[in-house]
């Protein structure tokens, strides 16, 4: 047990660092490429039946990955609270890489048949299941790490890992779909991404190894959060729905353009892209601004904005009828989204006591992000199909916009986002 008057003799070392955050890359890397391939993985591992139950049916397994996030996040969260981060995140991170090896090696259906669907659907929930439980105790080990004055920035490179992943997917989608046909994407060109990921686990795994345990040191800073306050852990809750229902809106850009508007595969690829490099820099510049001026002015300022210009600036990117135009809007309305998202996730962190800290945000953000991208693609799909709008994203962003906003003013309230200043009082 390390010394309890002590901060860590050991800070983790960029490689360290690396390996903490990329569990949350794989585990968008994953996502994103199941959703990119749904369709090759649908003729290959489901049986054809009526038009498009192959593809639902795939659909359907990705959302049962999601289901299995908050399973995970109790699972793993409260061992990552009794046993320590470290042996948590290795668990966690080992399971992802059999899941997704797994994926990359299941025999196709012609192969094997319905044992091929089920062997799919099993790997998928327990890429949930890891992806799930990665977050709570890779958080609190960050956030355990850092000193006070840094500790929003070293929260947000986490989520930042998150863009990682979907900037990743995005590269590999479309070199992948640049190089190979449509019938060797349906052999052999989507295995191929899911071995990419797998691939990284081996060396990630043996740099978390060496990880020193942050669970048994004592918190260091001003306003130590020692009880858990419930209406506080709540408003931050309500932050995190906003900034992850922004991310499921800027995820589904992909199926938006391609679908309803039509844009070519690899320039909604393209898209995706520069989405995810935006998202990188509205966190990276939310940290470092949440870490200097506070977590309540920034994510206010950052939140209103976004509530007010969202539906005009997206009705303006789709009015051109061009990638171009879209981009530029999504990309403007993702900054602002994400410069907010960094503060808020911090602020969750740092209103929960760390005895209970891996459970409680690995609990709050897996059931939130599970229902955020889970129901938001679905939501938006089903509502322009019907009415035509095609506006419906924007409608999303200015909600997460609200959500933000509501979330802010409360802790805002509750002094409770304040604590980012530690170092400077």
């Amino acid at each position: 047990m390390h010394d309890q008057n002590h901060a860590p003799q050991h800070l983790p070392t960029p490689k360290q660092f690396v390996a903490v955050i990329s569990g949350n890359a794989l585990e968008f890397y994953d996502f994103l490429s199941f959703s990119f391939f749904a369709v090759n993985v649908s003729r290959v591992m489901f049986p054809a039946g009526a038009p498009g139950s192959a593809l639902l049916l795939t659909l359907m397994t990705a959302g049962a990955g999601f289901g299995a996030r908050p399973l995970g996040a109790v699972l793993f969260g409260l061992l990552g609270d009794r046993i320590g981060r470290r042996p948590t995140m290795l668990a966690t991170f080992a399971l992802m890489g059999v899941s997704a090896l797994g994926l990359a090696l299941t025999p196709s259906y012609a192969a094997i048949g319905v044992w091929a669907p089920v062997l799919v659907v099993t790997f998928r929930l327990l890429q949930g299941l890891a992806a799930g439980g990665d977050v709570g105790p890779t958080t609190a080990f960050l956030a355990e790490s850092a000193p006070p004055e840094k500790r929003g920035m070293l929260i947000a490179l986490q989520l930042v890992a998150m863009r990682i992943g979907v900037l990743a997917s995005g590269t590999v989608g479309l070199v992948l779909a640049s190089v190979l046909s449509p019938a060797q994407l349906d052999a052999y060109g989507w295995r191929i991404a899911f071995a990419i990921g797998a691939g990284i686990v081996p060396l990630a795994f043996i740099l978390r190894r060496r990880l020193d345990e942050t669970l048994h040191l004592p918190e260091v800073g001003p306003n130590v959060v020692t009880e858990l306050d419930v209406r506080a852990y709540a408003a931050a809750l309500l932050g995190v729905c906003g900034f992850l229902l922004a991310g499921a809106t800027g995820d589904f850009l992909f199926v938006y353009a391609v679908t309803f508007l039509k844009i070519p595969v690899t320039n909604g690829y393209v898209l995706q892209m520069a989405a995810a490099a935006t998202q990188i820099a509205g966190l990276l510049g939310g940290g470092w601004l949440g870490d200097r001026i506070g977590r309540q002015k920034v994510n206010f300022a950052a939140a209103l904005l976004a509530a007010v210009v969202s539906l005009p600036l997206f009705r303006w990117g789709i009015a051109g009828g061009t990638l171009g135009q879209l981009a530029q809007a999504a990309a403007l309305l993702l900054l602002m989204a994400t410069v907010s998202a960094a503060v808020s996730y911090a602020a969750l962190v740092e209103i929960t006591p760390k005895r209970h800290r891996a459970g409680l945000v690995g609990i709050g953000y897996g059931v939130v992000v599970a229902l955020t991208f889970g129901f938001t693609p679905v939501l938006l799909t089903r509502y322009m199909a019907r009415t035509g709008d095609l506006a419906a994203p924007g409608y999303a962003f200015a909600v997460a916009g609200v959500l933000l906003m509501i979330s802010s003013a409360l802790l805002g309230k509750r002094n409770a986002s304040t604590l980012g200043k530690g170092a400077k009082r």
